[in-house]
């Protein structure tokens, strides 16, 4: 073994080592924050049974317009902040009451000595580091033996590689014999290596994803059109180095060809490709590579990953108030007014999880056929209006409508979802005594249907995110409810019904949707 292979693996084991520790330490502090979290939650209930006794000196209650670094991570959606020193950790929490942060509580209590668990790793670290560096030694030496006497069978190959019973001696071992067998079989293969070359160098143009053969000298012997369009037509390796680790794995191969198959991303061509290396031993010892491209494929799996994530988080936060307002409905010191307002805001919660459910599903439904049928979208539209009737009264909007009378074939629960949803959001986001213009009208065959608010505008950045799932303008987070995948499903019903959507806005202004179908 070379001393820079040694010295890599030394490295990459201290980093390892060192990798534990940091491990270890973290797995110690996240017990040490849930340990106080703990003493938070059971304080908290205290408090709330108890509200006028005081609290213990490592413990301290924020009121709930305390601005601090703590109490900012927490506002913009932290479950908990904290702090560390050498000696202690400092959690502070939000209490919350009808939903609402009502004051923060802040603990700071000793922290884990993680010494003799760090002292421990690294004694039994360098004992095991020992005890293999010993093995390694005796395994080079053995090696070293073994390596001689094969350089010494093997230089007779050199001498008459074609000749059948070149190594057959006395004292001929296993080693003697398996070369003698590569000898017979490099007498079978000589006479058709090039019938087998020509043959796949014209078999590799039938596959319309980019394939290369290149030897164990870093050259490129041979390309198939879709490889030459989407790189070019080179000899040389060298093309790959602006991938340096696609470059790594191609030379890496020459040193230990093996099948494998890896996934890369080309930054330039804005594109993933699942790489397969193939070893031709029979072909001058040369590589095929084969490249399919898996970029959307890839994209969709990042896609279903993150909107899980977003799923998820917007799951827990009813959950948690469910769960929590539950269980102070299970004590018994509550009051009679206290009862209602828990199962208020349980029924409120119910009903948000209930609607995301929904929304969810609407969203994830794969439509592979849609039943269309003559509609009139006249009388769809004015039912949507009179259900929104009392919203729109109880802002004091004003409410204008320019709308034809129009019978049109289409699938009648996607356009409702689509007109419902436009026109909510319009609702939510217009001010008190602000004004709303839709309209419905026929256009060259098609169906042009708008909404026109006056309230807060988007800025371009908010434009480019508008229909991602989940998304809300920051300003309005806070005062507007909903599930935020209202005009995700917008979208997905307009794509389906391969219409299009467009959004014009100006922020202080107002926005204004158009689909047209």
């Amino acid at each position: 073994m070379k001393l820079k292979h040694i010295m890599l693996m030394t490295v990459l084991y201290i980093i390892a080592t060192l990798s534990l520790v940091i491990l270890s330490n973290q797995n110690i502090l996240e017990n040490d924050t849930n340990r106080v979290l703990k003493t938070i939650d059971k304080i908290q209930l205290f408090l709330e049974k108890h509200p006028d006794n005081p609290l213990p000196d490592n413990f301290e209650h924020l009121p709930k317009n305390t601005v601090n670094s703590d109490t900012k991570k927490i506002k913009k959606g932290a479950t908990y902040a904290r702090s560390l020193d050498s000696q202690e950790i400092t959690v502070t929490s939000p209490i919350f009451s009808e939903g609402q942060i009502n004051g923060y509580l802040k603990v700071t209590e000793n922290r884990t000595s993680t010494f003799f668990t760090d002292f421990a790793i690294i004694i039994f670290a360098i004992l095991f580091y020992l005890a293999v560096a010993i093995q390694v030694l005796r395994s080079a030496q053995r090696a070293y033996v073994f390596r001689e006497n094969t350089v010494a069978k093997i230089k007779n190959i050199e001498r008459s590689p074609l000749t059948q019973s070149y190594l057959m001696n006395e004292n001929d071992d296993k080693i003697t014999t398996e070369l003698n067998k590569l000898g017979e079989k490099i007498q079978k293969q000589a006479l058709s290596h090039t019938e087998k070359k020509e043959n796949l160098y014209e078999f590799i143009e039938f596959f319309q994803f980019p394939i290369f053969i290149y030897n164990n000298k870093g050259k490129i012997r041979r390309t198939n059109a879709s490889f030459k369009n989407e790189f070019s037509d080179t000899e040389n390796l060298d093309i790959f180095s602006p991938y340096a680790d696609f470059l790594n794995f191609l030379v890496d191969k020459i040193l230990h060809p093996d099948i494998q198959e890896k996934l890369f991303y080309f930054e330039k061509l804005g594109a993933y490709y699942q790489v397969r290396i193939t070893p031709l031993p029979d072909l001058d010892s040369r590589f095929m590579v084969t490249m399919m491209d898996v970029s959307s494929y890839r994209r969709t799996v990042d896609a279903h990953n993150a909107f899980i994530a977003n799923v998820s988080h917007e799951l827990k936060t009813p959950l948690t108030s469910i769960k929590g307002f539950a269980e102070l409905l299970e004590t018994d010191s509550i009051s009679s007014s206290d009862t209602k307002n828990f199962a208020s805001i349980i029924n409120k919660e119910s009903s948000r999880l209930m609607n995301l459910v929904q929304d969810t599903l609407l969203l994830t439904k794969q439509n592979h056929r849609i039943d269309k049928k003559k509609i009139n979208l006249t009388t769809l539209i004015q039912n949507i209006l009179q259900s929104s009737g009392p919203q729109i009264n109880e802002k004091s909007l004003h409410f204008e409508s320019q709308i034809e009378e129009i019978t049109f074939k289409t699938n009648e629960p996607m356009v409702h979802s689509i007109f419902e949803n436009l026109i909510e959001n319009a609702i939510k986001y217009t001010p008190a005594n602000g004004q709303i213009f839709v309209s419905l009208h026929l256009e060259q065959n098609k169906v042009i249907f708008s909404v026109t608010d006056n309230g807060p505008g988007l800025s371009e950045i908010q434009k480019e995110r508008i229909f991602d799932r989940f998304y809300r303008v920051d300003e309005s987070r806070a005062e507007v409810s909903g599930t935020g995948l209202g005009l995700a499903i917008v979208e997905k019903n307009v794509q389906e019904l391969h219409g299009t959507i467009d959004v014009v806005s100006i922020l202080g202004k107002g926005t204004t949707f158009t689909v047209n179908l």
